[in-house]
């Protein structure tokens, strides 16, 4: 072999290697994100049933409170911590992108007014509504309309979350 051909050979060697490694590179990095991503949406899943769970809860002290406010009993000592209600994971697919890639935007609005809605603001109104009550600041029709639309809402945000769910799980399926 001649000094050109060494030269040569060395360089395409070179080149092939640089062109391998960032091959290799870029597989790596998409075998990753696509690990995160099953695992952000696994998580994500598990965060929706256990938000399912937790507004069924409060569904329930609802209708106890609903009954005692029927017979005006003033013993109503339910809380409403709507704090509890889990979001990181739902914030976490959303800002990476995914949630757009699964749902429809009527999906991903509804996500957006259920999270507003079950809050730290929602909390206090419900329970200020209910001590107001306590109170005399409000008679019995107007608080069990406050407390009958607050079990309406939370009976429907199970039933969309339940269907958000479904539609993730189900397109995760689908690309299997």
């Amino acid at each position: 072999m001649n000094f050109w051909q060494n030269v040569l050979s060395t360089f395409i060697g070179a080149l092939f290697g640089f062109v391998f490694s960032i091959f290799l590179f870029y597989l790596t990095q998409r075998l990753s994100k696509n690990a995160q991503k099953k695992s952000l949406e696994k998580n994500l899943v598990k965060e929706f049933e256990f938000n399912e769970h937790y507004l069924r809860k409060i569904l329930d002290d609802l209708k106890k409170t609903i009954e005692k406010i029927t017979v005006n009993d003033k013993n109503v000592f339910y809380f409403f911590n709507y704090i509890s209600y889990q979001r990181l994971f739902t914030q976490t697919y959303f800002q990476q992108g995914y949630l757009y890639d699964k749902l429809e935007p009527d999906d991903i609005n509804l996500i957006d007014t259920i999270l507003n809605r079950i809050s730290l603001g929602g909390q206090a109104y419900i329970n200020n509504s209910i001590q107001q009550w306590k109170d005399g600041y409000l008679n019995q029709p107007q608080i069990l309309n406050i407390i009958g639309f607050e079990r309406d809402s939370i009976e429907k945000y199970i039933k969309d979350i339940g269907q958000i769910k479904q539609k993730i799980v189900n397109e995760e399926n689908r690309k299997q």
